[in-house]
């Protein structure tokens, strides 16, 4: 019997995406939905989507966004670096009321989950022992040795945070990325060039049955058009970077 599990990350206030993201998922007979942090800073519905996250019953793991909200006044430690960004932190923060904060004072910082009798998947959000890690695609072999240690029985490895599907081998397990949902990038973010915004939602499919593993990396369409307006009708701090992203966007499409 097949154990199928989407994991889905990096939402970033955009409900317009998670929304498309959750239908799609529940045309995929799914078993459960893990989310790796990063659920509601950035975009212009928090509340929306940690009211959405909740309503699918989804397990969370705490992002560097997370510990931001929880302590904002640190939020440079959390790699939230720039007025902007930080002011985002707090434009977002009241945004939300008490039980969305209690929410996310319930992420965990990672989780083991199973796949079968013999099999783990190991899910967080940077690297397993900071939300600010980052593996990329370039990685070597020892840089992850100091990110990650897995045991023998993890045969998965899961983070977010880069905005950046990435499918590698290390050893004899699977180190992913699912990407973004909410603000998907063509390049990592945390290495030059500076990060461009990709207008789709990204997630992955697990499914372990018996000792065979699968891995289905999505990208799929949203309500653009609808996301684009929400930011531009909003007051929030990176207003000015959404709307140079939507302009590059316009006019490579009309190219």
């Amino acid at each position: 019997m097949a154990n199928r599990i989407a994991i889905i990350s990096d939402i970033h206030g955009n409900a317009q995406a998670l929304a498309a993201v959750l239908s799609d998922i529940e045309k995929n007979d799914i078993d459960s939905v893990i989310c790796l942090g990063d659920v509601a800073t950035f975009g212009p519905s928090p509340c929306e989507t940690i009211q959405m996250i909740q309503t699918f019953n989804v397990s969370c793991v705490m992002g560097n966004h997370e510990e931001a909200l929880l302590d904002p006044e640190r939020a440079s430690d959390y790699a939230i670096d720039g007025e902007a960004l930080q002011n985002s932190v707090y434009w977002c923060l009241n945004k939300l009321n008490e039980k969305d904060v209690s929410f996310i004072r319930s992420f965990k910082k990672t989780l083991h989950v199973a796949l079968n009798d013999e099999m783990k998947m190991l899910c967080y959000h940077g690297s397993p022992n900071s939300t600010t890690g980052s593996i990329l695609p370039s990685s070597t072999p020892e840089e992850i040795d100091s990110l990650i240690n897995v045991s023998q029985s993890t045969k998965i490895a899961i983070g977010g945070h880069t905005h950046f599907q990435m499918y590698r081998k290390h050893r004899d397990t699977i180190i992913l990325n699912s990407g973004s949902v909410g603000c998907a990038f063509l390049n990592p973010s945390v290495s030059p060039p500076v990060p461009s915004y990709l207008p789709v939602a990204e997630y992955v499919i697990v499914e372990s049955r018996k000792k065979n593993i699968s891995v289905e990396l999505k990208s799929i369409e949203f309500d653009f058009l609808k996301f684009q307006r929400l930011i531009l009708e909003s007051d929030i701090p990176l207003k000015g970077w959404w709307e140079g992203e939507f302009d590059r966007i316009n006019r490579d499409m009309n190219h």
